[in-house]
């Protein structure tokens, strides 16, 4: 579990709870329902309507990596994980280090060391892993760009509501009993819009860009890592140009 993700959508929405219970009116005020059709149902609508049937499919499990931990390695450890295998295979041969390839957990990292540990040369091995990378790199962004058009379409819906709550209330000046109720969908609407597109889908987008820069980093890393033991790069090099990408990632 992600603690900052979590803690920051539980704050948020539990200070907006806690607003609304010192404001002295309860939560009651706070309920409408064609207010909750327009912004949520409106937002659900038209994010199914942009995006293809496989991509929306990804919305939970893209969910579930923003509020989890990353299981990506920080990187100190990947360039000494990869400095450890260069020298294993430069000490033992390349068949040294099957087994322990086999055992890693990383998908990336293992599929990149099988290639080497195939026999892939380098001149095949760096746009074999750069042509994966550039498909995760797609259908994270993807996942990233829902969760910002929800955001965004939340807002729009919410200034929808208030367009029609507006209506309804100047149509209906004679009639001081529908007043209220449509008010409360103008003002309400616009509330929910912005709940959503901040304390849901904003935040959600923020998470998944920076776990997604993390993960891209880290990939880039065993990509250059794994090609130049590929090339058969002396350890010394190999060290000094992780080290490199390590100081300009983290600097």
């Amino acid at each position: 579990m992600d603690k900052s993700t979590v803690g920051g959508l539980a704050s948020g929405w539990a200070l907006i709870a806690l607003a609304i219970m010192l404001g002295g009116v309860g939560f009651g005020p706070y309920i409408d329902v064609p207010s909750v059709v327009i912004v949520f149902g409106g937002t659900i609508a038209v994010t199914a309507g942009q995006f293809e049937a496989s991509d929306l499919k990804r919305l939970s499990p893209a969910m579930k990596v923003a509020l989890n931990e990353s299981k990506i390695e920080p990187l100190p450890e990947l360039v000494e994980k990869i400095t450890f295998y260069a020298t294993e295979i430069k000490k033992h041969g390349v068949m040294h280090i099957e087994q322990k390839v086999l055992e890693e957990k990383n998908a990336f990292f293992k599929e990149a060391f099988q290639l080497l540990v195939d026999g892939t040369k380098a001149e095949t091995l760096k746009p074999l892993l750069e042509t994966k990378l550039e498909y995760i790199d797609k259908r994270h962004s993807t996942m990233i760009g829902m969760f910002g058009n929800m955001g965004g379409t939340a807002g729009s819906m919410g200034m929808i509501g208030t367009l029609v709550g507006l209506v309804a209330m100047l149509a209906n000046l004679s009639d001081p009993a529908s007043v209220g109720p449509a008010m409360a969908v103008a003002l309400l609407t616009t509330m929910y819009g912005a709940l959503l597109g901040t304390l849901f889908a904003g935040l959600i987008e923020s998470k998944l860009t920076q776990k997604h820069k993390k993960e891209v980093d880290a990939y880039e890393v065993i990509i250059l890592g794994t090609s130049m033991i590929a090339a058969e790069e002396s350890i010394g090099n190999i060290k000094m140009q992780l080290n490199s990408i390590l100081v300009e990632v983290e600097g």
